[in-house]
């Protein structure tokens, strides 16, 4: 999911009372009271200027806080037309998704239900793949929907937030212990929880769940290093918390695949960063930063090349702040949703390790392979088989080849990527 940078105005007192009302928070989870969002303690709580790395608007400006309401002639959303795109998906009405609309909605989120949503949760046709689809006709700059920052999960405590140093084991641990374990939490986010993925069900294996063979299969010393390395430190939590390690491995999956980082650069120790003069405006910082899932948005899809939305922040410094996505370029009734996971420069290895699946197109993949390094295979010399081999072994194979599909497929995008064609 892509990262979100903030830079909070007053550091000392933001951190200062974000921990405090964080321990609020865990103590009211272990009360009788409903468990309030943890984000709330993050968004709500910063008194913030917000970085040019991520994109924010005030609810003073009318064009970009607005939901889309331009049908363009559509048609309504049934049929196409000049102004839509072919239907190529069949709307989600499962009870999960009908549940997880009406807890969101409660919360007053915009663009995904009531009476006049413009998105919604489908499935391809072609592919069975779940995602987000465009109702309505988007302009450029439109917001097609936004949940407010109080429906989102922090999978971090804020005094203990680092440069991402937490593993996704870590994450998962929290996100058992802090939701999906805890009974009183459960009952506040049941209708969240219930709509993420369950094993085999809209579930995309990333490599720490392939077989030894399988991981040695994708020959790159980089992901096999990766993956080996994402068991390894779900095996050793697991068994110092005495958890079990096929919950503890799922769970750190959910984090990986689904949560957004919000990286906030606070004062204090750590490196110089440059102010616009350079010189006497420099000012040291830390980056800090923090994993949150946030319900609905985590179903949109992933495009490397040609994301058409990207995540925004509204009104980060007011009480109701809320996360959006945007269009980037207009979106035409019946078309996919798609914004870049991860920093928007995300290779194959990281898709693959983290999210569990390799991009049709991505040109990053060229760049990091031409990159000098022990842990990357320079040329097709390198390889144990070729292009050619790779690609017959992926149409021969069909159904019965399991995670090897993924292997053989991350294999052929970065061989091809020698070549420039991404």
């Amino acid at each position: 999911m892509p990262s979100i940078f903030f830079h909070p105005t007053s550091h000392t007192s933001h951190l200062f009372t974000l921990n405090i009302l964080f321990m609020q928070n865990i103590a009211i989870m272990t009360s009788t009271s409903s468990p309030k969002p943890l984000l709330f303690l993050l968004i709500v709580c910063l008194g913030m200027s917000v970085a040019s790395a991520f994109a924010t608007t005030s609810s003073q400006s009318p064009k970009k806080r607005r939901i889309s309401n331009d049908r363009g002639g559509a048609d309504g959303f049934g049929k196409a037309s000049k102004d839509s795109v072919p239907i190529s998906h069949t709307r989600d009405d499962s009870g999960e998704i009908s549940r997880l609309l009406d807890f969101l909605l409660g919360f007053k989120a915009e663009g995904l239900g009531g009476l006049d949503p413009g998105t919604e949760i489908g499935s391809s046709v072609a592919t069975g793949r779940r995602g987000c689809y465009a109702l309505k006709n988007h302009k450029k700059g439109d917001i097609l929907c936004r949940v407010p920052s109080d429906c989102a999960l922090a999978l971090s405590d804020p005094s203990q937030m680092g440069g991402l140093d937490q593993t996704f084991a870590e994450g998962g641990h929290n996100f058992l212990r802090w939701y999906a374990g805890n009974d009183k939490a459960r009952g506040m986010w049941e209708s969240y929880l219930d709509s993420l993925p369950k094993m085999g069900d809209n579930f995309d294996p990333t490599p720490d769940f392939f077989s030894d063979e399988e991981i040695e299969a994708l020959e790159l010393p980089l992901s096999v290093r990766l993956a080996k390395e994402k068991r390894t430190q779900v095996a050793e939590l697991a068994e110092r918390e005495g958890l079990s390690f096929d919950e503890l491995q799922f769970a750190a999956w959910i984090v990986s695949s689904r949560a957004f980082i919000i990286n906030i650069d606070v004062g204090g120790e750590g490196p110089t960063k440059a102010g616009p003069g350079g010189g006497s405006d420099s000012v040291a910082v830390r980056r800090k930063s923090l994993r949150v899932l946030i319900p609905y948005l985590d179903m949109i899809n992933h495009s490397s090349d040609n994301a058409n939305a990207e995540l925004h922040l509204i009104d980060p410094d007011k009480d109701e702040a809320w996360f959006a996505i945007r269009a980037t370029r207009p979106i035409k009734a019946g078309k996919e949703i798609t914004i870049s996971y991860g920093t928007g420069f995300e290779s194959s290895v990281e898709l693959l390790n983290n999210y569990g699946f390799v991009a049709d197109e991505n040109r990053i993949d060229g760049r990091m392979m031409k990159k000098e390094s022990d842990e990357i295979i320079q040329n097709l010399d390198g390889w144990n088989t070729c292009l050619e081999e790779d690609r017959r072994a992926l149409e021969e194979g069909g159904d019965a080849l399991g995670n090897m599909e993924k292997v053989l497929r991350f294999r052929i995008k970065l061989k091809e990527s020698y070549s420039g064609k991404d």
